[in-house]
């Protein structure tokens, strides 16, 4: 999923790169959706606002922008630090909450009624409740060693930044499929790409503080335009 975004968007920026042309609208819309994992019980709410720029002699393509809030709520969960090395190492979750905004930059192609593209968070701020998660160690020995099997009070990363290139950075990227049924009103069919971190209010092994995990789930979203 990380390498498809990467290459979608990559290949659409050289394209815009390349043609250098005038841009000749804005369309701007919101989407209104829900992705959702039985098997691992994962919820993601999400309402993004996209904008998107169209070349005066490449209508079909877009570039464009927006702005996404996003929830992600799962049960039982561990989540595991950013060093390999530290492998044996986790916080275990009872459950997991956190909610965020974010700066999205994508892509996408129209054909059609169809539009397909891609998007990534660039920046955003994350916030949740704090809670505790059981850290275990397969280890033994450590700076975290007088913490094992015990909980760590733990919140999530207030502030995180490209998620698709720097590990361990909470946010979302997908991949989308949208149908326009009318011009006032689409469905969206995509795949959500996300990972939540959490910091632990202590330092533990190798004075690590953030441990987190990685999500995919299918996200189905009613699009509206918005009219200039």
């Amino acid at each position: 999923m990380k390498n498809s975004v990467l290459a979608i968007l990559f290949f659409l920026s050289v394209s815009t790169s390349i043609s250098a042309q005038s841009l000749s609208r804005v369309t701007s819309g919101i989407d209104l959706g829900f992705g959702y994992d039985y098997d691992k019980k994962i919820s993601v709410p999400a309402v993004t606002y996209h904008q998107e720029l169209s070349l005066r002699n490449f209508s079909w393509f877009n570039i464009g922008w927006g702005v996404r809030t996003s929830g992600y709520y799962a049960g039982r969960t561990d989540l595991i630090p950013k060093n390999t090395a530290l492998s044996g190492d986790t916080l275990k979750f009872g459950k997991v909450t956190s909610n965020s905004v974010s700066f999205l930059l994508g892509a996408n192609v129209r054909l059609w009624h169809f539009e397909i593209g891609a998007n990534t968070d660039i920046f955003g701020v994350t916030f949740g409740a704090r809670r505790r998660g059981l850290y275990t160690s397969s280890r033994l020995g450590g700076a975290g060693e007088e913490y094992y099997n015990a909980y760590v009070k733990s919140t999530p990363t207030a502030v995180h930044a490209l998620p698709l290139l720097l590990d361990k950075q909470a946010g979302q990227s997908e991949i989308y499929l949208r149908y326009w049924i009318t011009p006032r009103i689409g469905v969206k069919f995509a795949y959500i790409h996300g990972r939540t971190t959490y910091v632990s209010e202590v330092k533990l092994n190798n004075d690590q503080k953030r441990f987190s995990t990685t999500y995919g789930v299918p996200y189905v979203a009613l699009s509206f335009p918005i009219f200039n």
